[in-house]
């Protein structure tokens, strides 16, 4: 199961008083920790990908599993907890704690991927976020509306995974379902960044929402074009 699961129940933003930003420079913040996420992917292919790294990874494989995995939701925790406090310190902590965790764990996943396939992929998650935020800014009450359609959705392309993966059954429609799912979920949490004060630990928050539906869409593109070579 190679999806990134993210939180499936409507994003809720409670704020504290906090020093607002310009609306340029919280669009600049969730773009450009998004950007750094993708980087990060990038290094810890180059990290994971060496021979002293993949010997320690033979002996220790739960172990780097369990770190990542805790070290993520680590993170987002403190992420959320950041937005409720409206801290900044916290918030940064808790992503970077969450983008090298969860940033060194998809790397094993790319590894196993050609350079052309993982630029194809890219150039068409980068399409297609752009495409769904723009429309999540234009008609956000649409988006809005489905977002509860979304969570149910997942779940129970998360429930046919699970069966199809014991079943040995082709799973290409079924990365098209999620790649659908989470395109929706891009125009929403769209929509849902500009219903926020722009403050940086919301821009934070934002981004970490934005960054795991790209990221979603991004891995099952990766089937699919890998797929079809």
């Amino acid at each position: 199961m190679n999806e990134i699961q993210r939180d499936i129940s409507p994003i809720r933003v409670e704020e504290r008083a906090a020093r607002p930003i310009s609306p340029r420079l919280y669009n600049l913040i969730i773009a450009g920790l998004i950007f750094l996420g993708f980087c990060v992917m990038s290094l810890g292919v180059n990290i994971v990908s060496t021979p002293a790294f993949l010997m320690w990874m033979s002996h220790n494989v739960l172990l780097y599993m369990l770190g990542s995995i805790v070290g993520t939701i680590a993170g987002i925790m403190l992420m959320s907890s950041a937005v409720k406090r409206q801290s900044v310190a916290r918030s940064l902590v808790g992503f970077a704690l969450f983008i090298c965790t969860f940033g060194l764990m998809l790397s094993m996943v790319l590894m196993n991927y050609s350079l052309p396939t993982i630029n194809t992929a890219f150039l068409a998650t980068a399409g297609i976020t752009a495409v769904f935020g723009a429309l999540g800014l234009a008609f956000p009450q649409v988006f809005q509306r489905i977002a509860g359609v979304l969570s149910i959705s997942l779940l129970a392309l998360i429930v046919v995974q699970f069966v199809m993966m014991f079943l040995g059954v082709d799973q290409t429609w079924l990365d098209i379902a999620v790649i659908v799912v989470f395109c929706g979920f891009i125009g929403y949490d769209m929509y849902v960044a500009t219903t926020v004060a722009p403050t940086v630990p919301n821009a934070v928050f934002m981004a970490c929402n934005l960054f795991l539906d790209i990221v979603n869409v991004f891995i099952r593109l990766l089937n699919i074009v890998s797929d079809n070579r």
